[in-house]
């Protein structure tokens, strides 16, 4: 991925990054680390916590360096213990929670510049720039890494699960001439891939179908699904999603999955960590159990993307 690029998008994660240091430091984790490891269980009870919550908030402090974590228990790092201890010669708490409440003129920064206050957020806006934002980040550098690894020659019809703007669909039929895809998503998803897809001269070899997962199966006859970011965690229904994909290959098809994940200690990375704070991630282990329970068969690691954290896996219907 382009430097630039890579800090620009650096930048957007940064925020994430102060505002767990700031949550911890508000509940007391450091601090109450200071007798000793805990369990996030029992840290929750001592900190005035919801305990799921609280767990993923404490992996994101080890990406951070700030903790350290042996099986299920959790301790202080050095520079925890340097400077988030109140009363250690170089404690930073205060100056921690000087900037924490400043966090309101931050968020509010675009009322302060304005000379009118900003126009309320339009709901299809909001969407728009999600499923934009999606087709950004993919010709920044994962597209173009993913579409050179994954070996598609002989297959007819992929099928993208929640493919958003279309943007893998379209990259891997630029590079498979013989490959069709359906794009599968919301309508209103759709009426923006639309856009791209007819910009990009490949309506005729890019179908578009919408429904939900929730309700719709994913056909059959496809020779390659694609779960690109869709399966964050146990909320994500990954038995549900995996089960269709399989139900839709051809014997010999091909699933391709790409998703942050933690590693199997569950201390990082740290733009998976962060993400598992708001949204959901599995661990490697995790994913490869629930696609092999789905009958999938030969999975393994396709490529990993250290810029964004990102992990494609490969696995074969039987």
């Amino acid at each position: 991925m382009n430097e630039t690029i890579q800090s620009i998008l650096e930048s957007g994660w940064n925020y994430r990054s102060a505002r767990v240091l700031q949550v911890a430091g508000r509940l007391g984790i450091f601090e109450t680390l200071c007798g000793g490891p805990l369990a996030a269980t029992e840290l929750a009870a001592r900190c005035g916590a919801r305990p799921a919550m609280l767990d993923k908030l404490l992996i994101a402090c080890c990406a951070l360096g700030l903790l350290i974590k042996d099986r299920d228990r959790y301790a202080n790092s050095q520079i925890a213990e340097t400077c988030l201890i109140p009363g250690r010669e170089l404690y930073q708490g205060d100056m921690i929670a000087h900037a924490a409440h400043q966090w309101g003129f931050w968020t509010n920064l675009e009322d302060e510049i304005r000379l009118e206050p900003a126009p309320p957020a339009d709901p299809q806006a909001r969407h728009r720039d999600f499923i934009l934002a999606m087709h950004n980040i993919t010709l920044a550098g994962r597209g173009k890494a993913i579409v050179e690894k994954a070996d598609l020659s002989g297959r007819r019809q992929l099928f993208d699960a929640g493919g958003g703007p279309g943007t893998y669909s379209i990259l891997f039929c630029r590079r498979w001439p013989d490959l069709k895809a359906i794009l599968f998503d919301l309508p209103e998803t759709l009426v923006i891939a639309r856009e791209i897809l007819a910009r990009e001269g490949l309506s005729d070899r890019i179908c578009t179908r919408p429904g939900s997962w929730d309700t719709h199966d994913f056909g059959c006859g496809n020779d390659v699904v694609l779960l690109s970011n869709v399966l964050h965690g146990p909320a994500s229904q990954p038995a549900m999603k995996l089960r269709k994909a399989y139900d839709s290959l051809v014997a010999g098809g091909m699933l391709l999955i790409q998703d942050f994940l933690l590693n199997d200690e569950k201390t990082g990375p740290l733009i998976p960590a962060l993400f598992n704070v708001m949204v959901g991630a599995f661990s490697r282990s995790e994913l490869l159990g629930h696609v092999d329970q789905a009958g999938f068969r030969d999975a393994a690691v396709l490529l990993e993307l250290p810029e964004p954290g990102a992990t494609w896996f490969v696995a074969t219907k039987p």
